[in-house]
């Protein structure tokens, strides 16, 4: 048999065997298992501080952004909070799905923590502009953005070279571009006393210098598409610069590059890419590995964060790309990613790293809305302009008001939602809600973004009080009506339930005896293939009077989620 095909066969035996692996190794103390982080978090990025682990993910549309995690052994992680939790430094306003806050870095030097990202698509400026946050604590507060001039587009990064100086590397277009997706990696020295680029600025890394030639690619053209994620590092007086490159999806990977000087000349090394699934099936346990930063523990070992997304139900990712980590050895000239397995993979469970494992307390699966403010897990879609849900106006409730904006517009509705982070799991509220007009309804909400969702909730129909199920599929369609029926009483529990890609909606009146609206209604939509999307999914509570104004309100005594 080819190698190259025996390796495929191998890998994908692997594949199938994961899931009887990873039942296997449920209670091995001295493994862990990927992601480490579940849900919508892309584009991770990690630094240390002493025996302290802060990580940053992407948020895109969704409000606060960048989620910044906290972890003393590098498997067990808590939020902590957001780099941007105020209006005054997140404006996304009309912001399209997929675009807003792409991939942060975090970084720490001399007591101070550094967030540096891009917002894309924000009509009131132009567009891919890229800004820096610090703070002295990494929960917060943050400062203002610092924003950078001439400083074009996506996932910049920061290193703090050993003589005080401060580089920026990001990513740009060439003036002659061999292909569409042609990227260059850039590198240029940044003043934090005036917040600008100084000195000259120099195209480190040319994607056109491999295309089509087989390198890093293996024959495959877009391998060498999308040069993003840049990062550097300095090892043993070499500079490193580790990049993402072949686009987020199957044909994603992660290279690295070393030089003697930090403007270049930089040598590949020649085992490039040294991680990716690109060459496995699209059903594997885990594919599109890319967008990665390196961190080495206090004792000395060598580790890789990076995101990966889990394919259930075809190839469909509903939870979005996630977090997951891996080992490295880096004895050598060139780190090699999980040394000790299928090296250039990244797997399922990985032996732990040398640290006293910190078990922290995870958060309540229950939220009981006792008390301000809402906890860190919550989430809106878009900048929030003003407090349309309380949780003083009624003690021990989430008050959502009801507004005219929706969820299936390009706008910030009254939407409390937080990440699906199992495959199977579920999600229950108790809701006081008595719909006055029939342009009013109140429930639950089950999103992708505005033009994939489910929408269960409690409304009016010929004065008569009814629960309904719709789901839009696609940009371009309305609301699909799936089931409804006429209920009794303005106090209603309703649960979803999911087992995998299927999702069932029922209610109760007394949470209790549950009455199915819908089982088994193919979640696949919230999870299909294509270019553009770049976020999770997400369950929350929702109240909308659909275009119309109203004073009326939903009352959430509770919402309840639980793994499956």
């Amino acid at each position: 048999m080819h190698r190259s095909l025996f390796l495929r066969f191998v890998h994908y035996a692997f594949g199938l065997l994961a899931g009887t692996a990873l039942t296997i190794s449920q209670n091995n103390p001295q493994i862990y298992h990927n992601p480490i982080i579940s849900g919508f978090n892309p584009d991770p990025s990690i630094c240390r501080v002493g025996e302290d682990y802060y990580l940053a993910t992407s948020s895109f549309e969704y409000f606060p952004g960048v989620p910044v995690y906290h972890s003393r052994d590098l498997i067990h992680w808590t939020m902590i909070g957001h780099a941007l939790d105020r209006a005054s430094q997140l404006d996304l306003d009309s912001i399209a799905c997929s675009g807003g806050i792409y991939a942060p870095t975090i970084r720490y030097h001399k007591g101070t923590f550094y967030m540096i990202t891009t917002l894309v698509g924000q009509t009131k400026m132009p567009q891919h502009r890229n800004f820096i946050v610090t703070a002295k604590n990494p929960a917060g507060p943050w400062s203002e953005p610092h924003w950078i001039a001439d400083a074009p587009g996506i996932d910049p990064s920061l290193f703090f070279d050993d003589d005080g100086k401060v580089y920026y590397s990001g990513n740009g277009t060439p003036p002659v571009k061999l292909w569409d997706k042609h990227r260059n990696i850039w590198v240029q020295e940044l003043d934090l006393q005036i917040w600008q680029l100084v000195g000259k600025r120099v195209d480190v890394l040319d994607g056109g210098e491999y295309y089509k030639k087989g390198t890093l690619d293996g024959g495959i053209e877009s391998g060498v598409n999308n040069y993003e994620a840049s990062h550097l590092y300095k090892k043993d007086g070499s500079y490193y610069l580790l990049i993402a490159h072949g686009g987020t999806s199957q044909n994603h990977a992660v290279s690295i590059w070393k030089s003697e000087n930090v403007f270049g000349p930089y040598q590949i090394n020649p085992e490039n890419p040294i991680l990716t699934h690109r060459d496995l099936p699209k059903g594997h346990v885990f594919t599109s590995t890319g967008h990665a930063d390196l961190v080495q523990t206090q004792n000395g070992e060598w580790w890789m964060v990076y995101l990966a997304k889990r394919p259930y139900g075809g190839e469909n990712y509903i939870m979005g790309r996630e977090t997951f980590m891996s080992p490295v050895d880096w004895s050598g000239t060139w780190p090699v990613v999980n040394p000790k397995g299928m090296k250039g993979r990244g797997e399922l469970t990985h032996p732990k790293p040398n640290l006293p494992e910190d078990k922290v307390s995870t958060y309540d699966p229950k939220d009981d809305f006792n008390s301000p403010p809402l906890g860190k897990n919550w989430t809106f879609i878009r900048t929030p302009r003003t407090e349309w849900w309380s949780l003083t106006k009624r003690k021990g409730f989430l008050r959502i008001g009801l507004r005219p904006e929706m969820i299936s517009e390009q706008v910030n509705p009254s939407f409390v939602g937080r990440r699906q982070d199992q495959k199977s799991f579920s999600a229950v509220v108790k809701m006081e809600f008595a719909p006055i007009s029939e342009n009013e309804e109140a429930g639950l909400v089950v999103e992708r973004d505005k033009d994939y969702y489910f929408k269960f909730t409690s409304g009016m129909e010929n004065g008569k009080q009814i629960v309904s199920l719709f789901q839009k599929n696609g940009a371009g369609s309305g609301d699909s009506l799936i089931a409804h029926l006429e209920i009794d009483g303005s106090i209603l529990y309703m649960q979803i339930n999911s087992k995998e890609h299927l999702y069932t909606f029922q209610y109760s009146y007394n949470g209790k005896d549950w009455r199915i609206l819908k089982s088994n209604a193919d979640g696949r939509l919230l999870g299909v293939a294509g270019a553009g999307r770049f976020t999770g999914t997400f369950i929350g509570m929702y109240a909308s009077s659909k275009g119309l104004q109203s004073k009326n309100f939903a009352d959430y005594d509770w919402f309840l989620y639980e793994q499956k």
